[in-house]
């Protein structure tokens, strides 16, 4: 399975940033034998995780985003920007979304939907040949929940 990658540069997708709030190995579950094994990105064959973030839109639609980075080890996240905020302003490099549809929730009604992938996580501002999230520019209209595109 799996769509189409789109590139997509940082600040458009995200024109107000993003604050990260945590990482984990993302996982794939195995029904016939009820097994959980590291997810290994289909295209490139590295292992995946997941940094759930918050969109710093204040008109985004849904403010938690969830960001695969394939990677060969946990990707480490900034300092926070407020001790004991939990908090870590990110940006990410190589970045592309996939749109799916998204099966209605209890509603009835599909919508489409975006799956966002990353090569790479770095401090905001910090990313290689990148300048800082700027604000004003397009905004996201779709989710962004992106767990079912792989």
């Amino acid at each position: 399975m799996g769509g189409y990658r789109f590139t997509v540069p940082m600040a458009d997708a995200f024109p107000h940033g993003l604050y990260a709030m945590g990482v984990q190995q993302a996982m794939d579950y195995d029904q016939k034998t009820g097994r959980q094994t590291p997810s290994k990105d289909k295209q490139t064959g590295e292992l995946v995780w997941t940094v759930t973030c918050i969109d710093r839109d204040p008109e985004a639609r849904e403010k938690e985003v969830k960001i695969k980075v394939t990677a060969p080890h946990t990707p480490m996240l900034p300092e926070e920007v407020l001790p004991g905020s939990g908090l870590r302003a990110v940006e990410f490099t190589g970045l592309v979304v996939t749109p799916y549809i998204q099966e209605g929730r209890g509603n009835g009604r599909a919508r489409m939907a975006l799956s966002f992938r990353a090569t790479a996580v770095h401090p905001q501002g910090k990313a290689p040949g990148t300048a800082a999230p700027t604000t004003g520019r397009g905004s996201r209209q779709a989710s962004s929940e992106g767990d079912k595109a792989a």
